[in-house]
């Protein structure tokens, strides 16, 4: 089991990486688009420093396991990215749907009431923020890496935590550095 963690049961980084590659590759053969969600636990060190690493261990599962399970399509991938952070590659998506499944992740693993005493912003339960991003794979007649969509999720994901956690925040798709106007 080398592409998967050993913890949660998902994919690992490692398998990440190839299939965002893939995906990737796929999408310019194809001129298409795909998006990226990566979520982040809201004040995780909270319930290992206050229920114990095991009861992290859980939260991380059951967050790891609900994720999963609302991915419905083949090609979609789960995966632990690091920490308490889980990335999904939705190939063929675009960002209207990118963001309609991070809010719904959003509220299904809300609804888990994992007890985090130390989240005072999501009433003593353990919540996420996510960031969403999509790229076309040409745009403005530039190739956008994926190593830009990357680093365009983790910008999302950190204006959803600065905006107050419990929430999804989105990059626009990625532009050229000249000309052009932002899609989305």
């Amino acid at each position: 089991m080398v592409f998967q963690d050993k913890l949660t049961g998902i994919a690992n980084r490692r398998k990440f990486d190839e299939v965002l590659e893939n995906e990737w590759q796929r999408c310019l053969r194809n001129h298409g688009h795909m998006s990226l969600i990566l979520l982040d636990i809201d004040h995780f060190k909270g319930v290992n420093d206050r229920y114990g690493h095991q009861v992290g261990d859980d939260c991380l599962r059951s967050i790891a396991q609900t994720t999963q399970s609302l991915m419905t399509r083949p090609a979609d991938l789960v995966a632990r990215y690091g920490g308490e952070e889980i990335a999904v590659v939705l190939p063929d998506t675009d960002q209207e749907g990118a963001l309609k499944i991070a809010e719904r992740l959003r509220r299904s693993i809300e609804a888990l009431k994992i007890p985090n005493q130390d989240n005072h912003e999501g009433n003593g339960i353990v919540t996420i923020s996510a960031g969403v991003a999509t790229a076309f794979s040409r745009v403005g007649g530039r190739i956008v890496m994926p190593e830009g969509l990357l680093m365009a999720v983790d910008r999302a994901l950190y204006e959803a935590k600065h905006e107050g956690r419990n929430r999804v925040a989105s990059s626009m798709l990625l532009m050229p550095a000249t000309g052009g106007r932002p899609h989305g």
